[in-house]
């Protein structure tokens, strides 16, 4: 087979590219406070009912003998137009319910025409420390909508039996391979958020996540839709990610470790951590590789299916 000609081509150079890109990004973070709160989100279509699903996680970040935490304050929000919504996971009160480094995990669904949900916390921690108020927005891109129930396929006119046919010596690369999607990867001084934007004509994409602390998360990520794990992270932290795909009744999987580096300036900078879209070369190399892995599978996927065959 001639390489130069297969998707095996058109995978290396995208993740080539995705590493030049996110290498000429500058670094530029802050140190997380002694306790602070972040907020994470997945956002899936359901195409079952035409909704858009958006998984929240809030973690409360914190040293060694601060264990719980409280919501003083939640407000979710859908829209457009703007409407607050509940989200019974997250209970504002005097006691300090919730586990410290854990992320507490809350699913609202959204009608498939809106085009974002929104969600801000107040925390405060058991050592009577009030973390900054945050918030995080998931936009939609398009609309989600309700797959359409196919109609039985009539059957077809009996035809004779073909003649027996051999199969050529090459099987048959198809030139419409599934679409290749794009990482999601960032950083900041305290977090790591691991993903994929998925596009319209490509697959759906199950990743597993199992973290070096032994937390583990699954996300579903539909075609046209972008998902995400958003993790309290530091030196040493790392993510084992797996991903699946099935394609024409074959599911296929890859797993790939990312590791965690601390961006630069988290030492120096004095302003609240940002989020950096990029990493030192630990991170990118991290990223390359899901990506390389995805491309991968689709690869395999390509040389598995049916094999040209010649009267």
């Amino acid at each position: 087979m001639n390489l130069s000609k297969s998707p095996l081509r058109r995978v290396a150079g995208l993740a080539a590219g995705a590493v030049l890109g996110l290498a000429g990004v500058a670094v530029a973070a802050s140190p997380a406070y002694a306790t602070d709160s972040v907020i994470g989100y997945s956002a899936d279509c359901d195409t079952k009912t035409g909704d858009w699903v958006v998984t929240w996680t809030v973690t409360g970040n914190a040293p060694d003998g601060v264990e719980k935490f409280r919501f003083n304050a939640v407000k979710a929000e859908e829209g457009t137009p703007v409407k607050e919504v509940e989200l019974p996971e997250y209970k504002v009160g005097n006691e300090y319910t919730y586990d410290t480094n854990k992320a507490i995990t809350a699913v609202q669904r959204v009608e498939g025409t809106k085009t974002f949900a929104r969600l801000g916390v107040e925390v405060e921690f058991d050592n009577q420390h009030k973390d900054l108020p945050r918030e995080n927005t998931a936009n939609f891109e398009g609309t989600c909508d309700k797959e359409k129930e196919q109609p039985p396929a009539s059957p077809s006119p009996s035809s004779p039996s073909p003649s027996p046919s051999l199969p050529s010596e090459e099987p048959e690369i198809p030139d419409d391979l599934p679409g290749e999607p794009e990482p999601i990867f960032e950083l900041t001084c305290d977090t790591m958020t691991i993903g994929f934007d998925n596009p319209k004509d490509s697959l759906p994409i199950k990743l597993g996540y199992e973290t070096s602390k032994g937390e583990k998360r699954e996300r579903t990520v539909a075609p046209g839709t972008k998902g995400s794990e958003t993790f309290s992270a530091k030196e040493g932290f790392f993510v084992n990610l797996t991903i699946t795909v099935t394609y024409e009744g074959e599911t296929y999987s890859e797993t790939v470790k990312v590791d965690y580096v601390e961006p630069a300036g988290c030492e120096d900078s004095e302003e609240p951590g940002l989020p950096v879209t990029g990493a030192a070369a630990g991170g990118i190399a991290g990223g390359a590789a899901a990506l390389l892995a995805i491309g991968a599978l689709l690869f395999v996927m390509a040389r598995r299916r049916k094999v040209k065959f010649t009267a």
